[in-house]
């Protein structure tokens, strides 16, 4: 296969570049001991895009991926980017079958690739979803993803470039009524996403090694695997964190690079570094929550003097990123703030009830709204959702924030109700829903306090029909009954006489927030 086919226009261009560009040198390594040079990872991807084809699979269709972060992950994943697939990684956290098979409808999914441990739920599903699709295990058995590529012919990639216009991911949300958001990008913004990150993690370059410790089910995941592939970087990938095997993991790969979220670094300064040879860090990222000033210190004096912090969306992507870093946060007075967008990025603080155009002073707090090269094309199957929050290049994130005088931005709250609990957004709506199944709860509030560990924690309060039910007896409903994802259930129940309310008879959400200050 050759990689001379003119411009490069898409995210599966840009993957075919780099392969060859890395040749013999490692792209893809885990910590289970799998590795992938650029040529391997390239013909393996390639394959499997024409397995997929001989197999029934037309351009447009949504292959779907249920895996923890792995090397053959990231190689079957580029190989449906490269064939003209729409991939979609589906929420390992999620174990209910009835949420998996509801999701593949959803998505009209035509294959399932899923690590080997989700064998029993993904069949359970699709048969309970009742449409014909394939699934295909990601291992060497005989029935296996290595099978399955190893009797197919490369993909005649020249002849079959996607077009950049064309759909290519669907990044799904951890929804807000049981059924997630997904959105949607296409070869163009992907693509877009992984040039602004190379430069948006200080220059990704072929000596570096990046480690994520993320699910791909995260958005996150995403951006970083673009980045690195967009810096020819070798990335090396963490099925599950534990703060002490990832420590061992940077001195032993000579990580240089490793990107988090708060709740994961403060997980590791319990663990014993002074033993340990950490000089390979250059940089370590941090996202998905504020950062406070002992979150900064100690993060740049165990670890790395060098830090980037990060305030983005799966909807807007690398390309419109706010970005804070060392030298911004030695001014103590911009600790916290989320920093300044990227290169050809822009942001605007408008009124949230307003249009984009309703823009609001320096100082005054309203809605976020970006734009940049990687904005996203909308929401699947959900026109009117899309109408509302992309709105003539940007797109308006639903978070409250404020510029201040040096135009640095500050996150000050949510538009909506939504509680970011260890780097993922859960929906309070979805949570009251189900707790409103209990015959005995009459109302419920669910909101998100303070935690120094998560960011935030979810917190319910309810009021009862009649004593005699527990805070436990409604946690077990939860998960038993409604099949909740563990980090969904409150960490606490409240029960109340009645629930708060203001002038207008609304519920005073701002007091439940506050009880927990």
């Amino acid at each position: 296969m050759t990689n001379r086919f003119g411009k490069c226009g898409s995210l599966a261009d840009l993957f075919v570049r780099t392969c060859g560009w890395k040749g013999r040198h490692t792209i893809f390594a885990d910590d289970q001991d799998r590795q992938f040079s650029g040529d391997v990872a390239l013909d393996r991807a390639s394959r499997f895009a024409s397995a997929l084809r001989a197999a029934g699979a037309e351009r447009g269709d949504v292959v779907a991926f249920l895996c923890l972060g792995s090397a053959p992950h990231a190689v079957a994943w580029f190989g449906a980017i490269m064939g003209g697939y729409v991939t979609s990684n589906l929420h390992v956290r999620i174990d209910s079958v009835d949420q998996v098979a509801q999701t593949l409808e959803w998505l009209d999914a035509k294959f399932v690739v899923h690590d080997v441990a989700f064998a029993e739920l993904i069949q359970a599903a699709v048969q309970k979803s009742g449409l014909g699709i394939r699934t295909l295990p990601l291992d060497d058995g005989v029935d296996g993803w290595a099978a399955f590529v190893n009797t197919a012919e490369p993909l005649d990639y020249r002849g079959e470039r996607p077009e950049p216009s064309s759909l290519a991911s669907i990044v799904l949300s951890s929804g807000s009524t049981g059924q997630p958001k997904g959105v949607m990008h296409s070869q163009a913004t992907l693509l877009a996403a992984a040039l602004s990150g190379q430069g948006m993690l200080e220059g990704l370059h072929k000596k570096d090694t990046v480690m994520l410790a993320m699910n791909p089910s995260f958005a996150a995941w995403l951006m970083f695997v673009l980045a690195a592939t967009a810096g020819r970087s070798r990335l090396f990938f963490v099925r599950r964190y534990e703060p002490a095997t990832v420590i061992e993991l940077i001195e032993r790969e000579r990580v240089t690079v490793f990107p988090s979220v708060p709740t994961m670094w403060r997980m590791a300064f319990a663990v014993d570094t002074k033993d340990r040879d950490l000089t390979s860090l250059r940089l370590i990222g941090v996202g998905g929550e504020t950062l406070t000033a002992d979150d900064v210190t100690r993060m740049t004096t165990q670890f790395c003097k060098r830090l980037a912090g990060g305030y983005m969306a799966s909807e807007s992507a690398n390309g419109c990123a706010v970005m804070v870093y060392a030298e911004d946060l030695a001014d103590a007075k911009k600790i916290g703030c989320t920093g300044q967008p990227v290169a050809g990025a822009d942001v605007r603080i408008v009124d949230p009830e307003g249009s984009i155009d309703d823009l609001l002073q320096s100082g005054q707090t309203g809605e976020i709204v970006v734009t940049g090269s990687s904005v996203g094309l909308g929401y699947w199957r959900e026109p009117e959702l899309t109408a509302k929050k992309f709105v003539d290049g940007w797109w308006r994130s639903g978070d409250l924030g404020h510029l201040d005088e040096d135009g640095y931005l500050w996150i000050n709250g949510r538009v909506d109700n939504v509680i970011n609990t260890g780097g993922i957004k859960v929906h309070a709506e979805e949570i009251e829903a189900q707790v409103l199944t209990h015959p005995g709860v009459s109302a419920c509030a669910v909101v998100g306090h303070r935690d120094v560990h998560f960011g935030q924690r979810v917190v319910a309060y309810v009021v009862l029909k009649a004593a005699g039910v527990t805070p436990d007896d409604l946690k077990v409903h939860l998960k038993e009954h409604c099949q909740m994802s563990s980090y969904k259930v409150p960490k606490a129940i409240h029960i109340l006489d009645a629930l708060p309310t203001g002038l207008t008879g609304k519920l005073d959400r701002r007091a439940l927030r506050n009880a927990g200050d």
